[in-house]
């Protein structure tokens, strides 16, 4: 079984080639959806996050309020670790758990859709990875519509990642999605049709 990393920069458009290799039955492992899944109400995840971060990042439902959370760790590198240390090694033993079901099913690929794939050195052990990548001033423009920031908040958004320069470096496939979305999807397909030939 061949794992294909798919990883990218904030607002560069992963999820959309995520949902078009969905649409094309290629099982996804989603690292993010892993995420909300290890804090969970009534988690091992949760109840360390809150003995180190408080009661005031949950919601009044015991959920997890990631806004709360999230404002403190994009401004406190300290805390983002802390936060990592908490969640990463739970994210990486769930996705180790559903490779190993789906290598006995005899799937031929399966893609491991993770943000920080290169950040964290493919400690998800991915065979290759495909990077997602755009121009930095177009990334700033659709994160600042998307998510409805200020220039100054996409900006330190963006910081605080890995420059996609760097990742471009690592990467073994890169798919530019700066153009149509046809072409994007164009790109993806001559990346699968040659991982599965």
């Amino acid at each position: 079984m061949f794992k294909l990393g798919l990883t990218g920069g904030i607002a560069t458009g992963k999820s959309t080639i995520s949902t078009y290799l969905s649409s094309k039955n290629i099982p996804i492992l989603d690292a993010d959806k892993i995420a909300r899944q290890v804090v969970e109400p009534g988690t091992p995840g949760l109840a360390e996050i809150v003995q180190y971060f408080g009661d005031d990042i949950l919601q009044d439902d015991q959920t997890l309020n990631r806004k709360a959370l999230g404002q403190i760790v994009f401004n406190d590198e300290q805390a983002l670790q802390k936060l990592n240390e908490i969640t990463h090694p739970r994210i990486q033993q769930m996705m180790m758990d559903q490779v190993a079901v789906l290598a006995k099913s005899n799937t031929p690929l399966v893609i491991l859709d993770i943000p920080l794939l290169l950040e964290n050195h493919n400690e998800a052990g991915a065979d290759a990875v495909m990077l997602v990548t755009i121009p930095k001033t177009l990334q700033l423009e659709r994160l600042m519509n998307r998510n409805h920031l200020t220039q100054a908040e996409a900006e330190s958004r963006i910081a605080a990642q890995m420059p996609l320069a760097e990742k471009e470096q690592l990467a073994d496939y890169i798919i530019d999605n700066s153009g149509s979305v046809a072409d994007t999807y164009k790109q993806v397909d001559q990346v699968i049709n040659q991982i599965l030939a």
